[in-house]
């Protein structure tokens, strides 16, 4: 037989350099948040309401992206998110005022709610099935190391700049145009249609055929199907909780260290970088265990074990939280956290792609809908906790804590309910 050429892998690259690019544009507001609230006079509540609205728009357009992407296909509909995302990013370091704003942030939330519903599509056309725990887990990876990149990158270009703030925006923006260009002009939607595949890799990647192809005249996903799904509801809800747990690293942490323990600016993103660092590993650990599991547990367990045990190890942490350890022990906690909450994403990719058949871009959509409804109420809350106590801030970031480990053991049970056993939509005797 042919040797296989080795494009799958290059795509499954380029797909995690895109989720590079997602995650520097999202990080990099958490970082230079204190230069905006004081050049723009942004009070804090206005500050959380900019937290949250992108996630409020990335949450509730998951599942119009997915269908998008299953109808049209990753090639156009990623490129074109790409760029208005950055586009929108970019134009956030041009702008003055709480409202314009507002504005762009929900416009980066609405176009980066189409990445990973996407890249979930692009993994189970490019990608054999008993790989695709450990590919979900090498795109995701990407996202974690543009988040961790983005602190530093971000305070270095920022301090160079009489009002610290708006040059990473319009740098980052003009990245990712670009990048969206070169993905367009690189990435094909189905092996077949690339002209550097040969028949070796057609045959090792084996699902070339017409189901991993954009559907255009595709019907909307069935959501009926979604609503009284159980394992689908189970991962949602797991979804939600481990954001609600795990966004605190990427838009309050600077926040913390500067109100409890007054870090210098350049230590806040250096500690704002690590948990994400951590993440990486725990996302390649989980994809690669997921994987194992699943081979040696099947589909009723194989995904459930490494997402429940995830969830644990995350509650422990912020458990670990309500001692008021000083700065850098803090943040080895929310390492823990963060290589934790990662663990637990790739099988829950991996999961979306064993039951969501030619619908897998939806059902990642929603399940990811809810996980950022978590993320976006998450600032909120923590906002409202810590009013509380306005004397105290260790206090009330005390008490936001606790609430973040009780949410974690929940969630610990309903991955128990999460099922590879039959795909969503399909009959029960199926």
């Amino acid at each position: 037989m042919e040797r296989p050429t080795g494009v799958r892998h290059v795509m499954v690259a380029v797909t995690t350099l895109v989720a590079v690019m997602l995650y520097l544009d999202r990080v990099c507001l958490s970082i230079v948040g204190e230069a905006i609230k004081k050049d723009q006079e942004i009070t804090p509540d206005q500050y959380a309401w900019l937290l949250s609205a992108f996630f409020w728009a990335y949450a509730l357009f998951q599942i119009p992206a997915g269908w998008l992407g299953d109808r049209y296909g990753a090639r156009l509909v990623l490129s074109a998110y790409l760029f208005w995302w950055s586009a929108c990013t970019g134009l956030i370091g041009m702008v003055s005022g709480f409202a314009a704003l507002l504005a762009l942030r929900l416009g980066c939330g609405m176009f980066e709610a189409g990445a990973y519903p996407l890249a979930s599509g692009v993994i189970k056309a490019w990608v054999p099935s008993k790989e695709r725990g450990l590919a979900s887990g090498l795109v995701a990876v990407g996202g974690r190391l543009g988040g961790a990149i983005a602190p530093v990158l971000t305070a270095t270009i920022a301090s160079a700049t009489a009002d610290g703030w708006r040059l990473p925006f319009v740098i980052y923006g003009a990245v990712g145009m670009v990048g969206a260009m070169v993905f367009y002009w690189w990435f094909r939607n189905s092996p077949s249609s690339h002209p550097a595949v040969n028949a070796g890799e057609l045959d090792l990647i084996g699902n070339h055929s017409e189901s991993t192809r954009p559907h255009p005249g595709a019907a909307l996903p069935p959501l009926g199907d979604f609503a009284v799904n159980f394992p689908l509801w189970m991962c949602s809800l797991v979804q939600f909780l481990s954001n609600f747990g795990w966004v605190f690293i990427i838009t309050l942490f600077p926040t913390y260290l500067k109100e409890v323990h007054d870090t210098p600016l350049e230590t806040r993103a250096w500690y704002q970088s690590l948990p994400l660092y951590a993440g990486i590993i725990g996302m390649v650990a989980g994809g690669w265990l997921s994987d194992l599991t699943m081979r040696r547990f099947g589909p009723r367990w194989g995904r459930a074990i490494p997402i429940a045990a995830s969830r644990v190890l995350v509650g422990l942490a912020y458990v670990g939280c309500l001692a008021n350890p000083d700065a850098l022990s803090f943040t080895l906690l929310m390492c823990l956290v963060a290589w934790a909450s990662d663990f637990g994403t790739a099988p829950v990719w991996a999961w979306t792609q064993d039951v969501g058949g030619r619908h897998v871009g939806a059902v990642m959509g929603w399940a990811n809908m809810w996980g950022n409804i978590g993320a976006a109420l998450a600032p909120q809350i923590f906002q409202a906790i810590r009013a509380g106590t306005p004397d105290d801030p260790a206090a009330g970031w005390a008490m936001a804590f606790g609430v973040c480990a009780a949410t974690q053991i929940i969630g610990a049970v309903a991955a128990v309910g999460v099922s590879s056993a039959r795909q969503v939509g399909a009959p029960k005797h199926a």
